[in-house]
């Protein structure tokens, strides 16, 4: 788990994290953006501030369709402060 005060463009690039699931939360500044590769429209999503994402991370072992970014900021002035929970269950729960 971590608190994370983001001034940059911290993962700029759509990817899936290399743990089982995320939390991830944006308490300042705009939200994390996502798309859905399979909706064949790629459009740009983006969390408010206080919503929350479960999204599966490429440990899972599946494909997933959710990839998220952080929102591009850098130069901008504007900060972010994230709070992001990596989870990975036990693989009798799978």
């Amino acid at each position: 788990m971590r608190l994370e005060y983001v001034t940059d463009d911290a993962c700029r690039k759509f990817h899936k994290d290399e743990t089982g699931f995320r939390l991830i939360t944006t308490y300042l500044g705009p939200g994390t953006q996502w798309i859905d590769t399979g909706a064949g429209n790629a459009s740009i999503f983006q969390m408010q501030t206080f919503e929350v994402g479960m999204l599966l991370g490429q440990r899972r072992g599946r494909e997933g369709r959710i990839l998220h970014r952080s929102p591009p900021i850098e130069g901008t002035g504007e900060t972010r402060l994230v709070l992001v929970v990596d989870v990975d269950l036990p693989t009798h729960w799978e």
